[in-house]
């Protein structure tokens, strides 16, 4: 019973001193996680603005080259096109004779590139819209790599097998040929006989009849919108009224 009595009071008496101390070690540890945080913050910010700073220049160094690049890029393009043009008259006839000479090789390339791709594209259109046809076209090796999941893209770059799908297109024009196109009925388009469109070959015939025709329907158009008081004929009515024909000339 003493025993008892002596622990109770030992630990009540105890309890509020524990209790002040928890309470300043949770404050201060609470301090020092604002402290941490803070330095944390600090430090971040101090990292983003070093690392802002040089970024910063680094864009504007970049701007600046760009436009140099570019700048540079069109001087040389406008002095290039001069001389094709020959709109310089400092440049020699050499340089706008060289200058023409690499335009037309380029001009040439481009041309071969787009044959190249529309050749490409056209077999694989021909693959997709004729899928029999283009399948019987391969070789006994492509329709195996195509069954074994070889790309249509890969067989389609097949110059012999471009060839093949060229002639089963052909087939196709000459059993469905396609209306003519706007530009294509102009091109065929074929004026009257008898007329000319060559400046300095004298007279056409053809030609001086259609335009006296022209000009006589013309005259009478002008005739019948005068009005009678200008051509002298008066507004009267010739069937109630006897005519002279003594004074008709």
């Amino acid at each position: 019973m003493a025993q008892d009595l002596t622990v109770n009071i030992k630990t009540t008496s105890d309890v509020p001193q524990a209790m002040d101390r928890a309470k300043t070690a949770t404050v201060g540890f609470g301090k020092q996680v604002d402290h941490i945080q803070k330095k944390f913050s600090m430090a971040f910010k101090d990292v983003f603005l070093s690392f802002l700073g040089p970024l910063a220049l680094l864009g504007i160094a970049m701007n600046y080259i760009g436009k140099l690049i570019d700048d540079n890029r069109k001087k040389h393009e406008d002095a290039n096109q001069a001389a094709i043009d020959g709109t310089n008259a400092l440049m020699s006839a050499e340089d706008k004779y060289y200058a023409n000479k690499r335009n037309n090789e380029s001009k040439e390339l481009k041309n071969v590139e787009q044959a190249k791709t529309t050749r490409e594209d056209v077999t694989k259109s021909f693959m997709i819209s004729d899928r029999d046809r283009a399948f019987e076209a391969m070789s006994k090796q492509q329709q195996a790599a195509f069954m074994s999941g070889t790309s249509m893209n890969d067989i389609a770059k097949d110059p012999e097998y471009q060839k093949k799908i060229q002639l089963l297109i052909a087939e196709d024009m000459k059993k469905n040929p396609l209306p003519p196109t706007e530009a294509a009925k102009q091109a065929n388009f074929k004026g009257p006989e008898g007329f000319s469109n060559v400046i300095g070959v004298g007279s056409n015939p053809v030609l001086e009849n259609m335009t006296r025709q022209t000009d006589i329907q013309q005259a009478i158009l002008d005739y019948i919108r005068t009005p009678a008081s200008l051509t002298g004929i008066s507004d009267v009515d010739f069937t109630k009224q006897p005519i002279d024909i003594r004074n008709v000339s």
